[in-house]
């Protein structure tokens, strides 16, 4: 791993391992910023199975996802996919704790400084996500491929004939040895 992003993996992650271990441990204090939201999660609960209708179960799940998903990034194990994965946890975290749409005067600055801030650690685990260390991607790949698989069977249809014209001389060869081997023996005996 490149030293830029030895430094850098760690240094994003430690912010939501944080921020995920605080919300394990205070799990009643962040569960209440939730309060805003209750009639919409109350409806996303009932119709999508598996999310939690206890607030502070769904906090210390949210919790443990930040702490597991830092956890990786930071060691560069699937960082694209923890990177992916944080930047969906911290868009709700920035949508839920920093609405500065509906605060005025200093209450509405401090919360934009947040919202904005927390925009900006959501656009670098953007750029975490993508990153692909200089390999193409998957789609790239595949396209190249079939921009050039004539090309490939090609040569591989040439290759074959190489090796099949190969074997043949190898088949020629062995059988001329042999036949000298026993010329040879004939005349010894």
């Amino acid at each position: 791993m490149d030293p830029v992003r030895a430094i850098a993996r760690p240094l994003l992650a430690s912010v939501f391992v944080v921020d995920g271990i605080d919300a394990i441990k205070n799990a009643d204090e962040h569960a209440a910023l939730l309060e805003p939201w209750e009639p919409l999660l109350a409806k996303v609960s009932e119709k999508v199975p598996g999310i939690p209708k206890k607030r502070t179960t769904m906090v210390r799940v949210m919790g443990g996802t930040s702490v597991a998903a830092g956890a990786l990034l930071a060691s560069g194990k699937a960082p694209r996919l923890a990177a992916g994965v944080l930047a969906v946890v911290a868009l709700k975290q920035t949508v839920v704790r920093y609405p500065f749409w509906s605060a005025k005067g200093a209450e509405r600055r401090e919360k934009l400084n947040g919202f904005m801030r927390n925009g900006a650690l959501v656009a670098g685990l953007i750029f975490a996500a993508q990153d692909r260390r200089g390999k193409p991607s998957l789609a790239w790949q595949v396209e190249n491929w079939r921009e050039h698989r004539t090309d490939l069977s090609d040569v591989k249809s040439d290759l074959e004939d190489q090796l099949r014209i190969a074997k043949a001389e190898i088949k020629a060869g062995k059988a001329e040895l042999k036949s000298g081997l026993r010329t040879a023996q004939a005349t010894l005996s």
